[in-house]
């Protein structure tokens, strides 16, 4: 097991781990467990692509009302977004025509590949997007 620390230099002589409270970066040290330093976090992966967007709402089939996604989370209009299982549940999407930055938390028997279906809390909303072909941002 390894456990990744970032560290802010202050100094050349002096690092500070502002995330981790002293007991536990001493306890650490007397484990004896090998810990990794990362000088920076990770960048995101962001990956753009053109992918076809519909919409559904709690009315529809598989939702039966209840407004819970595959997730378990609540179905929230704006945020939710269902998407093929390559994409793991919390992966962020932005969609720059609607200017919306949604979370996949949802899944659907129709959603394979390259497709996206937005919550909507209104059937009458859902049917008036209808089918759209949008640029996304997909951060990894």
């Amino acid at each position: 097991m390894f456990i990744v620390v970032t560290l802010i230099a202050i100094s050349p002589r002096e690092v500070i781990a502002p995330i981790l409270p002293k007991s536990m970066a001493l306890d650490l040290v007397k484990s004896n467990r090998p810990v990794v330093v990362s000088r920076s976090l990770p960048k995101p992966r962001v990956e753009k692509r053109v992918m076809r967007v519909t919409a559904y709402s709690p009315i529809d089939k598989g939702m039966n009302g209840l407004k819970i996604t595959a997730s378990g989370e609540k179905a929230v209009e704006g945020r939710t977004v269902a998407a093929d299982m390559k994409y793991s549940f919390g992966t962020q999407i932005y969609i720059p025509v609607l200017e919306k930055n949604l979370v996949i938390t949802d899944r659907g028997g129709a959603i394979k590949g390259d497709r996206l279906d937005l919550y909507f809390d209104s059937r009458r909303d859902a049917i008036a997007f209808g089918v759209q072909y949008l640029e996304v941002f997909i951060k990894k």
